[in-house]
């Protein structure tokens, strides 16, 4: 991904999330500042099919929505899947699979063996079915989750 697919990205994302899940273009442009090799985009011959957003981040809890880093964490020791949408047009056709697995290859050559997403309610049973373990809320964990959308559980996974 690079600063030239944003646009598209943000139609995809407006095109797939309630208007409460909405990220601006400043969250995209500071991740791809703190981890562009973390963040990738499907193409088609004519249009962007889907983008994921992931990056380095500690396994112990999710970062907020929306909100902007200073910095990676430098004891980083999870590969946090952020983000990946598909655009409405691509569904089905297996892109999301393939830039998950394309960045997950990524993820265990700088050598994470763990991986973390915030999984939204309606996408539960799919991150399970792949692997993925809920972690056991705490009332910090519940503060975070609170803005992902009721049902919205912080999962994990090892890798390698």
């Amino acid at each position: 991904m690079t600063s030239v697919d944003l646009s598209n990205v943000l139609h995809i994302q407006a095109s797939v999330y309630h208007a409460d899940l909405l990220e601006g273009i400043e969250f995209f442009q500071n991740r791809l500042l703190l981890s562009a090799a973390n963040c990738w985009v499907a193409e088609g011959e004519a249009s962007l099919l889907g983008y994921l957003i992931s990056y380095p981040w500690l396994r112990t809890f999710p970062p907020e929505l929306d909100v902007m880093l200073e910095n990676i964490p430098p004891y980083a020791d999870s590969w946090f899947v952020h983000d990946c949408a598909i655009s409405p047009a691509a569904q089905g056709l297996g892109v999301g699979k393939q830039l998950f697995t394309s960045a997950q290859k990524h993820a265990l050559q700088q050598g994470f063996t763990h991986t973390s997403l915030v999984s939204l309610a309606q996408a539960n049973s799919y991150w399970l079915r792949h692997g993925y373990t809920a972690v056991d809320n705490t009332p910090q964990l519940d503060k975070k989750l609170a803005q992902y959308g009721n049902g919205a559980c912080y999962m994990y996974r090892e890798v390698g």
